[in-house]
């Protein structure tokens, strides 16, 4: 009885869990660590550290993330994931860091993600996130391409679509954009994979063949279940429509549903989005709506200089007379160099 009652005191709430996944994902991130520490016994629970430790990624705080992956994989340490998100964390601050404790922390990095996938052959991030390392990194840091191609052809015997997605980032890394489309598309077959289609766009998109590009997104939106993949799609949707004179209306009706998602969040391309539907909304000649957007970002800090001539550019055509030079000037004063991808 003792025990059973130990269990149930250290069981959570299947809804406080989703409760926390979903504040991950709508980058809500400081709500969720407010909530997540508000829980006494937050650090007893594997799945909730895993959560912590992603919105810490997300939010570049690596070094905190790190901490906490530390503690979280002594403390659980047949939890695949923690061992997965450990091994990213001490990749991520070995690329950040200085050359002398470089190696050493990439090195106990794979040593993580090789224990991930000890605990579960099936934990593709943990796979995936080993084959870029072995194929990217220097010899002399552990880099090694025939690690990468055995890790990529056990993939291709247990999951093709993994396997695709493996491959054709090999050929990408190796400057082969044309093949690495070829073979995404031997494996785009109704049902399609929204990651594949993804992938597929994000290439089209680098090689400036936005149109189709701009269907491979909508496509990805269609299929998508991962919602980080259908509202990346949706933003590029929308940011088509302005680059590369997509259809406005389609743009428009993306770019609405990114914001109403991330409404009051930390996503870091919110105010990119909230541009992008400005510039729209220009377009369309729905001039209150535009300057209500463009209005919202003028106290925005350290964005890219991209982004403040842009937005300086949407002040002056839409209400020249009511923004003044001071408001002007300060735009012009916090430009930085770029950070985000436009």
């Amino acid at each position: 009885m003792q025990m059973l009652m130990l269990f149930l005191a250290a069981s959570l709430a299947p809804e406080t869990l989703g409760n926390y996944q979903q504040l991950l994902v709508k980058a809500q991130y400081s709500e969720l660590e407010h909530q997540i520490l508000q829980q006494d016994d937050y650090k007893e629970h594997g799945d909730v550290l895993a959560i912590y430790a992603r919105s810490l990624f997300n939010q570049q705080r690596l070094e905190d993330a790190n901490t906490l992956l530390n503690f979280a994989t002594e403390q659980f340490p047949q939890h695949s994931n923690l061992h997965y998100l450990a091994g990213l964390s001490k990749i991520r601050l070995a690329s950040n860091g200085n050359i002398f404790s470089a190696k050493d922390r990439a090195l106990r990095g794979v040593g993580h993600l090789n224990k991930a996938l000890e605990l579960d052959p099936d934990n593709f991030a943990a796979r995936q996130a080993l084959i870029d390392f072995y194929n990217v990194a220097p010899a002399a840091a552990g880099g090694d391409k025939e690690l990468a191609r055995f890790h990529a052809d056990y993939l291709q015997q247990h999951n093709p679509i993994q396997a695709a997605l493996a491959n054709s980032r090999l050929l990408l890394n190796d400057k082969k954009p044309d093949e690495a489309l070829a073979l995404i598309e031997q494996y785009l077959t109704e049902p399609y994979n929204a990651q594949l289609l993804l992938r597929k766009a994000q290439i089209l998109n680098e090689q400036k063949n936005y149109a189709e590009a701009f269907k491979n997104f909508q496509l990805t939106v269609k299929y998508a279940e991962d919602l980080n993949n259908k509202y990346s799609a949706l933003y590029h949707i929308g940011r088509l429509a302005v680059i590369a004179d997509q259809d406005v209306d389609i743009g428009i009706t993306a770019l609405e549903q990114y914001l109403s998602f991330y409404q009051d969040s930390q996503n870091v391309t919110l105010y990119w989005a909230t541009l992008r539907l400005g510039q729209l909304m220009y377009r369309t000649n729905q001039l209150e709506r535009a300057s209500e957007l463009a209005a919202s970002l003028t106290n925005v800090d350290n964005m890219s200089e991209e982004f403040n001539l842009i937005l300086l550019s949407l002040l002056s055509a839409l209400k020249p007379k009511e923004f003044s030079e001071e408001v002007k000037e300060e735009i012009i004063q916090e430009v930085k160099p770029a950070d985000i991808d436009s």
